[in-house]
């Protein structure tokens, strides 16, 4: 067997299974027949002779559980959800038995996270584990999350490795027949041949869609084969097929649920796959729930935008804007209860947010500027929208507009203490919002040659601000007088060293700990200081590292990256770049840095032809 039962529920050598010869499954079918029998003592001796015969039924039994005759259905669920089972092998890593220690006794949620756990684990070394969850776990739901977690893995260039991986698949499952066991089944042709499969997926969706038009399956459902839609869609794209994608997806368009959400998820979905036609299809197939959601109508708008019909795209976003209005007037605004100003500014501003994050930044900028316009400057929401307004705008290097932005509250807590007090309360300090505005008017006057007030703010910024590393690479990287140099220089050494000292505070306070965050950030801190002004560029590589090994995130990569770029390894650079670009796709500094580290390499290899010649 794949993995072993407790001891109490151990095969028994009976009359079911003499000799440890593996039971037929029609003798398990005929004891689960036996489990609806008018006699009393023949259901008994069925239910113990299922429950010594422990996994050797457990596929049966999950069969069983949608049997017609009520009386076999109940007691089947009750021998499935009854079998204590050991999850992880004595031959399993030992961060997969780690992740499947007491699985059983979890609640779905953390079961599920544990499924993504074994996922997330390089190298495939959680591939069995999840197979064994596909084939064997109560919850169709979660049996479905364990394979298309294994689906989604990418397949490796090693031909060897891939047939391996095909093998632990095909033994895992033996001749399970339940719909993730299917799914895997196929995956695991794919892995043999080192492709996809368009024909055998279609295939398999066909038959799983007509079982679901003929009702003769209660384990495939309309979301469960949406699921297997979207993830073959995916492995279309990656193969190169985007045709198939757009394809499967328009065949299978009437899977999606018309309600919000579902149409919310199959939208973003759509976009995050570059699958803009098939969110113009959705618009078609479901306007009015379009009409109604700002998220739909800006999904919309950016499908058109891609297809170059920007007219069409402006339209829809100026509808999707007005869809949650504030009141038109004082009188209006006087019928509404704050928490319905509150509500709708809320609204905008996750829209505001989304908008953002896919790189859609003037219609994100719309949508925070109508929460500005309507609230009062001293509103806590007003504040928040501020800040996240001006952080983009610094993004994109707007360094008036974010002036424009912080201006008005900076001035407004400069009188009012009672809003001061307020912004602490919400963790958000009024010398951040002001050292930010100091910081982008020095970057203003710098941009328009004024580099002597530059300079002068740029101090003032640097003294204002609690997190001040990014103001004195500024400052390090802007001109001056031998006066300039020094002030730069012995602010860039103490805070390197400061840097260094809290590292080793807390490499201290963290007892050795492995994967510390507060260690990792500190680390790439110290890191993404040197590496951009000067000091020990390797010890800066080694941190930056480390710190991706505790705990990789978008901006550990472009920390990485631009230490390989200090030590003019250009191609490593770019690789970790590219990797933050993945996690950040829209990400202004992470573009503009990709940018300085393709032109460098593509100078030094100029050069390095040059010289040659």
């Amino acid at each position: 067997m794949a993995f072993a039962l407790t001891a109490a529920l151990s095969v028994q050598a009976d009359d079911s299974n003499a000799g440890g010869t593996k039971v037929s499954g029609w003798t398990v079918r005929q004891l689960i027949e036996q489990l609806g029998a008018d006699s009393y003592a023949t259901r008994t001796r069925a239910m113990e002779r299922l429950q010594r015969m422990g996994l050797e039924a457990f596929d049966e039994l999950h069969l069983a559980q949608f049997h017609p005759d009520i009386e076999i259905e109940m007691a089947a669920r009750y021998l499935v959800s009854s079998l204590l089972v050991s999850w992880s092998k004595e031959t399993d890593p030992t961060e997969v038995r780690e992740a499947l220690y007491e699985y059983g006794a979890q609640n779905e949620t953390d079961r599920n996270s544990r499924i993504e756990l074994l996922a997330e684990l390089s190298e495939r070394r959680g591939l069995q584990a999840l197979v064994r969850l596909t084939r064997f776990e109560t919850s169709l739901r979660l049996s479905r999350t364990a394979a298309l977690a294994l689906m989604q893995q990418p397949m490796s260039d090693d031909e060897a490795i891939r047939r391996r991986n095909a093998q632990w698949i095909e033994e895992g499952l033996d001749d399970n027949d339940r719909q993730a066991s299917q799914w895997l089944k196929t995956n695991a042709k794919d892995l043999s041949q080192g492709g996809y499969s368009a024909d055998r997926w279609r295939e398999l969706i066909a038959v799983q869609r007509n079982e679901i038009d003929a009702s003769t399956s209660q384990a495939a459902t309309r979301p469960s084969v949406l699921e297997l839609v979207q993830v073959c869609a995916t492995r279309a794209i990656e193969s190169g097929n985007r045709n198939e994608a757009l394809q499967l997806a328009r065949s299978n368009i009437d899977l999606i649920d018309p309600t919000s959400r579902h149409l919310v998820d199959a939208c973003s979905w759509a976009i995050d796959h570059q699958l803009h036609p098939f969110v113009l299809d959705m618009r078609s197939q479901f306007s009015p729930m379009f009409d109604q959601q700002p998220v739909l109508l800006y999904g919309a708008a950016e499908a058109e935008k891609v297809g170059g019909d920007d007219a069409k795209a402006e339209a829809l976003a100026d509808k999707a804007l007005e869809i949650r209005p504030f009141p038109a007037n004082e009188e209006e605004r006087k019928k509404w209860s704050p928490r319905e100003v509150e509500e709708t500014a809320q609204s905008h501003f996750e829209i505001g947010a989304s908008l953002e994050e896919r790189g859609l930044f003037h219609w994100a900028e719309r949508e925070f500027r109508k929460i500005i316009e309507h609230l009062e400057v001293d509103a806590a929401p007003s504040a928040v929208v501020r800040g996240r307004l001006a952080r983009m705008l610094g993004e994109l290097e707007r360094h008036e507009a974010v002036v424009e932005v912080l201006e008005p509250l900076v001035q407004r807590v400069e009188k009012d203490d009672k809003m001061k007090q307020r912004l602490n309360l919400m963790f958000v300090q009024y010398n951040d919002f002001r050292a930010e505005m100091t910081y982008h008017s020095a970057l203003a006057k710098i941009k328009k040659g004024k580099v002597d007030e530059g300079r002068d703010l740029l101090v003032l910024a640097f003294s204002l601000s609690e997190s001040p590393v990014d103001i004195l690479i500024t400052m390090y990287r802007t001109d001056g007088d031998d006066g300039w140099k020094a002030l730069v220089q012995s602010k860039l050494v103490a805070e390197v060293r400061k840097a260094d000292a809290e590292l080793q505070r807390a490499i201290v306070q963290s007892q050795g700990k492995s994967n510390d965050p507060i260690v990792a950030n500190l680390m790439n801190q110290y890191a993404w200081l040197v590496s951009n002004t000067e000091g020990d560029y390797r010890k800066a590589l080694d941190f930056s590292l480390r710190s991706l090994e505790m705990d990789a995130d978008y901006a550990k990569y472009d920390t990485c990256a631009r230490c390989y770029f200090a030590v003019k390894d250009y191609d490593n650079a770019l690789l970790m770049q590219k990797r933050a670009l993945k996690l950040m796709p829209h990400s202004p500094p992470l573009v503009r840095q990709l940018k300085q580290f393709e032109e460098a390499r593509a100078k030094a290899e100029n050069e390095m032809a040059k010289a040659i010649e």
